[in-house]
């Protein structure tokens, strides 16, 4: 579902009056194609972040990303602010290097690709992020070596800095360096994650009608403090491996402004309530537990990139209350949001101590 709103959000147009801004100047036309189909190849290896990860890392990785993109053209107020970007859907094929415990990683997922500088050869940056699926998991029985993925399905998070060269009016080649990360978000033991930093280089080749960009007018926002109350909930899994599965909800107070059109920042005050937390205490028989234990206050930093209707936003906080220590006071997110309206927002979120994925959260948020 998300994968949807993601690019919908993408696709939805508003017309605003008012001073004009933008990537162009008025009356500078940009010739812009219409769609492209890319293949990228993919070379490079797991990165060993772990002892226990090392184990597997056997060969390197290979792998075939096809991409279908489409041109936006400035209509919208955050195409002009981040210079015009594409945005599609990959798909993702990779071979893991170690065919016996891991076999192929594959992916889908949408992105959006962001131009940083514009000359003969431009520098982009490509980010997405998706489904994830591992061909072969952690099994008790038939796999037991591969202690970094316990799930077949699982999020994939991309990154992708290129170089991309013009070779002729409709064909260009890119160059660049990508890094991939799957994980389940502990929904299932083990939850090492696979990280894989590669080489890429690929062949773009685009078509359609073209299209051209002249500059729209909008009105100067108002970047005033907002308030916003966000519910998710999750399930995860804790050691030993195929335990239980617990509940875990959390309710947050954000509090944010926005520094331009394209970007906001600000802070959150989080309850947590995770009903493993008072059976992982109770192993420990120096500690007494109980249920209101499971719960967990914190403060977060937050940083948003905002796309229109959707936004990416970006956390680094601590603990201010939590009787279970294990994972240490720092944890982090790493949420999307897709504005169904102006105050009502769909959430999708992972949250982590540092490397180590905590759970992921579904939920809504209201502002107010």
């Amino acid at each position: 579902m998300f994968l949807f709103l993601f690019v919908n959000g993408f696709s939805q147009s508003s017309t605003l009056n008012g001073a004009s801004i933008g990537a162009q100047k008025s009356g500078d036309p940009l010739s812009s194609f219409s769609f492209g189909l890319q293949g990228t190849f993919h070379h490079g290896a797991i990165l060993p972040h772990r002892k226990e990860v090392n184990e597997i890392v056997e060969g390197h990785t290979s792998g075939v990303e096809l991409s279908v993109l489409k041109a936006t053209i400035g209509k919208k107020r955050w195409q002009q602010l981040y210079q015009l970007p594409q945005v599609g859907i990959s798909a993702l094929a990779i071979n893991l290097g170690n065919p016996n415990e891991l076999g192929f990683g594959y992916g889908l997922f949408p992105f959006v690709v962001l131009p940083i500088t514009q000359h003969k050869i431009n520098w982009n940056i490509k980010i997405g992020y998706g489904l994830g699926v591992i061909e072969k998991p952690f099994h008790k029985k038939e796999n037991n070596k591969n202690v970094a993925i316990g799930s077949h399905l699982n999020a994939i998070i991309y990154f992708n800095s290129m170089l991309n060269l013009q070779l002729v009016k409709e064909l260009a080649f890119s160059a660049g360096v990508s890094f991939l990360h799957y994980s389940n978000g502990s929904s299932a033991r083990p939850n090492l994650g696979i990280n894989i930093l590669s080489l890429t280089s690929g062949l773009r080749y685009t078509f359609g009608k073209k299209e051209v960009f002249t500059q729209e007018i909008f009105s100067e926002s108002a970047f005033a403090w907002n308030n916003k109350v966000t519910l998710g909930m999750a399930t995860k899994e804790v050691s030993p491996i195929d335990g239980p599965q617990y509940w875990v909800s959390t309710l947050s107070f954000n509090r944010m402004k926005s520094r331009t059109e394209k970007s906001s920042f600000g802070f959150s005050a989080d309850l947590f309530y995770n009903s493993s937390l008072s059976d992982l205490m109770a192993r420990d028989s120096s500690i007494t537990s109980s249920g209101l234990d499971n719960f967990r206050v914190g403060i977060i930093g937050l940083y948003s990139f905002d796309f229109g209707k959707v936004s990416v936003l970006l956390g680094a906080g601590a603990y201010v209350y939590s009787k279970y220590k294990d994972n240490g006071v720092v944890y982090n997110k790493l949420e999307t949001r897709y504005w169904v309206s102006d105050q009502l927002f769909l959430r999708l979120g992972v949250k982590t101590h540092l490397v180590s994925a905590d759970f992921v959260e579904y939920g809504i948020g209201y502002k107010f």
